[in-house]
């Protein structure tokens, strides 16, 4: 994705099924402690709200004590390269396809009890 510029918007439909409900206006995230993949961050990546700044984090498990509350799953690979983590789309609910998934996000039980709108297939 380095040296791509992402046009228009709309859902991975390789990660996503569906999308039925989107979080309105998107999602700053703070990539604080995370290493982008190839310079993104990968659709399906688990993320959540940290209480105490209102910025988006990446949960790696939401069964972790202390992890920040699951919201939803973003839905398209976005470029993290120069800061750039102020678009992210966040699915909220739909149907998601748990082999695409990035790796490293806690067990399916764990994912399917903090995200009860989103459907795991």
């Amino acid at each position: 994705m380095l040296g791509v510029k992402r046009e228009g918007g709309s859902f991975q439909p390789l990660v996503w099924e569906n999308v039925v409900d989107t979080l309105p206006g998107g999602l700053i995230l703070d990539l604080t402690g995370y290493t982008p993949v190839n310079g993104v961050v990968p659709a399906g990546t688990m993320v959540g709200k940290d209480p105490a700044t209102g910025l988006g984090k990446i949960v790696g498990d939401p069964a972790v004590v202390g992890a920040p509350t699951p919201i939803g799953y973003t839905i398209r690979d976005t470029p993290a390269e120069e800061g750039n983590t102020l678009v992210n789309g966040v699915g909220i609910s739909g149907t998601i396809r748990e082999a695409a998934l990035p790796t490293g996000q806690g067990t399916l039980a764990a994912r399917v009890a903090a995200l009860p709108r989103i459907t795991h297939v």
